[in-house]
């Protein structure tokens, strides 16, 4: 039932919340730009990531529908398509669609009753991706007072606060940050020793080979269910077996097991091999 621990390497999964003007998008972008050469960006702000394209080298699908399984699907065509990141750009707008959802269902404990399975689904799918995945979140926006560095005075200064989210889904990510109207992230969470409580003006760079030595830090990354399975189906696709044939061999060779999501990558390749055999 138990076994010894081991630190794995592992995929990035960062959030990075703010206002408006606090340069996610641009943040993200930089950050993502320096964790691999892959990138895939879902839009769901009328294409503004667009503007930064003569900056950074991404493909964008920009979506016009904010249903959680909207943002499913992109993640796992990224995924397919084996992007190195994934930046979401922003998260904040299946948020939107939740209360839109429940705001306008007669009974709204029903409705979330719901809405909340859509939520985890969406949450399920990025911690489960492949690739590094970074996700934007709006904040919301209040004035405060402050002394003005020239005369001392209170001036009104606008600061953002708590994600525009569902409450606590920063503590889904490895690490989370908030940006500031100067452009200063202050990271808040993070299972990264190093970056705890830590600041980092313009992120981008530094912040990337920090996060990325310590992902890198651990025994190989186990493979995917997914990546087992798709290679599974390119072997059985390659010589013409039909599924039915590869899931009697699995119950044959594999006890108690029927799927290739059931096997480990070990008995993957032990499964390829017979189905090779199987139309020698």
């Amino acid at each position: 039932m138990f076994k010894k621990a081991t630190k794995h390497q592992a995929r990035l999964r960062l959030a990075l919340c703010g206002p408006s003007g606090s340069g996610k998008t641009y943040s993200a972008l930089n950050i993502a730009h320096h964790l691999g050469s892959s990138i895939a960006l879902v839009d769901t702000e009328h294409g503004s990531a667009s503007k930064y394209a003569d900056r950074f080298d991404f493909d964008v699908c920009e979506l016009t529908d904010f249903h959680p399984n909207q943002y499913i699907e992109a993640i796992r065509e990224a995924g397919k398509a084996e992007y190195e990141v994934i930046v979401i750009d922003s998260l904040s707008h299946a948020w939107f669609w939740e209360l839109n959802e429940t705001s306008n269902a007669k009974n709204s404990f029903t409705a979330w009753g719901k809405v909340r399975p859509l939520e985890r689904a969406l949450i399920d799918a990025m911690l489960s991706s492949p690739a590094h995945v970074i996700v934007t979140m709006r904040t919301k926006t209040e004035w405060v007072l402050v002394d003005s560095p020239r005369n001392g005075k209170p001036m009104p200064e606008r600061v953002g606060t708590a994600p525009i989210q569902a409450s606590g889904i920063e503590y889904e990510f490895d690490i989370a940050g908030e940006l500031d109207l100067n452009h200063m992230l202050t990271i808040s969470k993070s299972r990264c020793p190093a970056l705890t409580r830590t600041t980092h003006a313009n992120p981008g760079e530094n912040l990337a080979d920090t996060m990325l030595m310590w992902l890198s830090d651990g025994a190989p990354m186990e493979e995917s269910v997914e990546s087992r399975a798709n290679r599974v189906k390119e072997a059985r696709e390659a010589v013409g077996l039909d599924q039915e044939s590869v899931r009697n061999l699995i119950k044959a060779e594999f006890h108690g097991r029927t799927s290739p999501r059931q096997l480990s990558s070990q008995d993957c390749d032990c499964l390829i091999a017979l189905i090779q055999q199987a139309t020698a």
